[in-house]
């Protein structure tokens, strides 16, 4: 229950920094013809750095999670093994996700640096 809380908390914390943050653009000053290739390559390398962050962290979280998990089954009873098991299902099925879905994204972005 606690950590249900503490994510609704976290949650709106970051919609309403969002909301801030969105409400300082000024959206007149967006010209898309005044774009250089500089510009591009700018931007294809930001985008290049967040996407082998969340890998990394994504990565970092699943090892810690798998190896708690591992733990708690090594350690537990004949039940908990049983109730470890249904829980490693679903986080498996996460830890694929997370890891398909970052690779997905780093080939369509090897596609698109390579296109330009």
């Amino acid at each position: 229950m606690k950590l249900k809380k503490i994510v609704t908390i976290i949650t709106i914390l970051f919609l309403l920094l969002n909301t801030i943050c969105l409400a300082k653009v000024d959206t007149d000053a967006y010209k898309p013809n005044d774009l250089t290739n500089n510009d591009y390559e700018k931007a294809f390398a930001m985008t290049g750095k967040i996407v082998n962050g969340l890998t990394l962290i994504g990565t970092v979280i699943a090892i810690i999670g798998i190896m708690i998990l591992g733990i708690k089954y090594m350690i537990g009873s004949v039940e908990e093994k049983a109730e470890y098991k249904k829980t490693m299902i679903p986080y498996l099925v996460g830890c694929i996700f997370i890891f398909a879905i970052t690779r997905i994204v780093s080939i369509i972005y090897s596609l698109v640096v390579q296109i330009q």
